[in-house]
C-alpha cells in the first residue's frame, strides 16, 4: 500500500511536490526515463559536432609578417651667401593619435586591396576573402592570417595581398607627391615673380645711378679714408724732408738755386776747364809777384789773360746755370769741387723728392676734395640701392630656399606613408586547421559532462529536498 504523502506535508504547490517528489514511477521505470533523456540530450549535443566534423570542408592557413622600420631621418641643404633649406621626417610612430600600423590594417583589408589581391588570381572578393590581422603591442610588426582550401592557395593569396598592399601604398605615395608638388611649383612661381620684380627694380636703378652696389659706395668711403690717411702720411714726411734739407743747406750755406747751379757747374767740363785755367793763371800770378814784384812784364800778360778766362767763366757760368745775376767770383766758388760734392748731390736728390712730395700732396688733395663731393652726392643712392639690393636678396633667399626644399621635400616618399617590408614570408601549412574541430570536441565534452552531472543530481534530489521542506 502506498503512503500517503499529503497527510504527513503540509500542503505544496504541484510544481514544488513534482521536485521534491518526482512522478509515482517504479525504480526500473525512473532509471528507464533518466537514460532515455540522457541519450536524447547526448543525441541533440553531438548530432551538430559530428556533422561539423565530418562535412566540415578543409582549410589551411598561411600566416606571415610585415614590420615597419618607422625611423625618421632629416635632409638639410645650406645655400651660400643665400640661405639654408632644411626637410626633417619625423618618425610615424611619435605621435600617439595616429598609428600608421593600424591605418596599415585598414588598408590591407579595404576593398580596393581585396579586389586587386582577388583579380591577381581571377577571383571575386567574396571568394578571396579577408585576412585576420593581428598588431602586436609595442611594436610595429603586423601578423597575417589567410585561410584558403588548399595549401598552396592560402600562399598564394597571402603574396597576392602583399602585391596588393605595396601597389595601393605605392598609388598613395604618388598621389601624395603629385598634389604636394603641384602646390609646391604654384607657390615657386608666385616666388619667381617677385624675384624677377626686385631685380627689375634695381637694375633700373642702376642705370639711373653713378653708383651700381652698396659695395661700390662702401669702397669709396674706404678709398677716401685710404687717401687722407695717405695724404698725412705724405704731409708728414714732407715736414721731416724740409727739415733735413734745411739743417743741410744749412751747414752749406746754400740756397736751393745756389745748390742747382753748383751741380750744374761742377757738372759742366767746359767750365771746370776754364776754371782750372784760371787757377793756374792765378797761381803763375801769384807766383811772379812775389819773386818779381808788380812791375814785371810778365805779369802785365798773365792780368790780361785773367781778365779774359774771367770773362769766359762767366759766360760759360751763366749759360750753364740759365741765371746772368750770378758774378764772376760766385761762380768760381760754386764751380770749385770740394769734399762736400756728394753732400751736395745727396742734397739735390732731397729737394728733387720733396719737390716731387709736393706734388703729390696737392694731387692728393684734389682728389680727396673730389672723392668727398662725389661721396655726399652718392649718400642718398647708396641707401635706395642698399634697400633694393636687401629686398632683392630676400626674395632670393625665399626662392632658392623653396625650390630646394621642394626638391629636397620630394626626396623621401615614405614621410606619410612609411615603409613597409616583409619580415615572415607567407608559409605553405603542412595540415589543414584542426582548431574549429578541437573547439566542438570540447565544448560536445563538456556539454557531455553538465548533461551527467545536472542527471545525477536530478537522481538523488528527493532525499535532500524532503529533508530541508521537513526541516522547514
Amino acid at each position: 500500500m502506498k503512503p500517503d504523502h499529503t497527510e504527513q506535508t503540509p500542503r505544496r504547490g504541484p510544481l514544488v511536490r513534482l521536485a521534491v517528489y518526482g512522478l509515482s514511477l517504479t525504480q526500473a521505470k525512473r532509471r528507464l526515463l533518466y537514460l532515455s533523456l540522457m541519450f536524447a540530450c547526448l543525441a541533440v549535443i553531438w548530432g551538430p559536432i559530428s556533422t561539423l566534423i565530418i562535412f566540415k570542408p578543409a582549410s589551411y592557413t598561411s600566416e606571415w609578417t610585415l614590420i615597419l622600420p618607422g625611423t625618421g631621418n632629416g635632409l638639410a641643404v645650406s645655400l651660400e651667401s643665400i640661405g639654408q633649406a632644411t626637410a626633417s621626417v619625423a618618425s610615424p610612430f611619435t605621435n600617439s593619435s595616429v598609428d600608421p600600423v593600424v591605418n596599415y590594417k585598414a588598408i590591407a583589408t579595404s576593398k580596393p586591396v581585396l579586389a586587386v589581391a582577388a583579380q591577381h588570381l581571377n577571383m571575386s572578393v567574396e571568394e578571396f576573402g579577408a585576412p585576420k590581422i593581428k598588431l602586436v603591442d609595442q611594436t610595429s610588426l603586423m601578423e597575417f592570417k589567410m585561410g584558403a582550401g588548399s595549401a598552396e592557395l592560402a600562399q598564394r593569396k597571402s603574396y597576392a595581398l602583399y602585391q596588393a598592399l605595396q601597389s595601393q601604398l605605392d598609388k598613395l605615395r604618388d598621389d601624395e607627391t603629385y598634389h604636394l608638388t603641384a602646390s609646391g611649383l604654384q607657390m615657386i612661381a608666385g616666388f619667381n615673380d617677385k624675384l624677377e620684380q626686385a631685380q627689375q627694380r634695381k637694375l633700373a636703378y642702376q642705370v639711373r645711378s653713378d653708383i651700381v652696389s652698396f659695395d661700390q659706395f662702401q669702397g669709396l668711403i674706404k678709398r677716401l679714408e685710404d687717401s687722407r690717411y695717405r695724404h698725412e702720411q705724405l704731409i708728414s714726411e714732407h715736414q721731416a724732408l724740409v727739415s733735413r734739407i734745411a739743417t743741410m743747406q744749412q751747414g752749406l750755406s746754400l740756397t736751393d738755386e745756389g745748390l742747382k747751379a753748383a751741380i750744374a757747374l761742377r757738372s759742366d767740363r767746359s767750365f771746370q776747364r776754364l776754371l782750372e785755367r784760371h787757377a793756374d793763371i792765378h797761381t803763375q800770378m801769384s807766383t811772379i809777384d812775389g819773386i818779381w814784384g808788380d812791375d814785371h812784364p810778365q805779369l802785365n800778360q798773365l792780368h790780361a789773360a785773367h781778365h779774359t778766362v774771367d770773362t769766359e767763366l762767366t759766360r760759360r757760368g751763366r749759360q750753364v746755370t740759365e741765371d746772368n745775376s750770378w758774378s764772376t767770383k760766385e761762380l768760381i766758388d760754386l764751380g770749385n769741387q770740394t769734399g762736400h760734392d756728394q753732400v751736395l748731390i745727396e742734397l739735390l736728390s732731397l729737394i728733387a723728392e720733396r719737390n716731387g712730395l709736393e706734388q703729390r700732396i696737392q694731387s692728393d688733395a684734389a682728389f680727396i676734395e673730389i672723392l668727398s663731393r662725389r661721396i655726399e652726392d652718392s649718400a642718398g643712392d647708396s641707401v635706395e640701392l642698399e634697400n633694393l639690393s636687401r629686398k632683392q636678396q630676400v626674395a632670393t633667399a625665399v626662392f632658392s630656399t623653396a625650390l630646394a626644399k621642394q626638391d629636397i621635400g620630394n626626396a623621401d616618399r615614405y614621410s606619410s606613408y612609411p615603409l613597409v617590408q616583409m619580415l615572415a614570408h607567407p608559409t605553405r601549412p603542412e595540415r589543414a586547421n584542426s582548431t574549429a574541430t578541437k573547439i566542438a570536441l570540447i565544448g560536445g565534452v563538456g556539454a557531455t559532462l553538465a548533461l551527467v552531472v545536472g542527471l545525477y543530481l536530478l537522481w538523488i534530489r528527493k532525499p535532500w529536498l524532503q529533508k530541508l521542506l521537513k526541516n522547514a
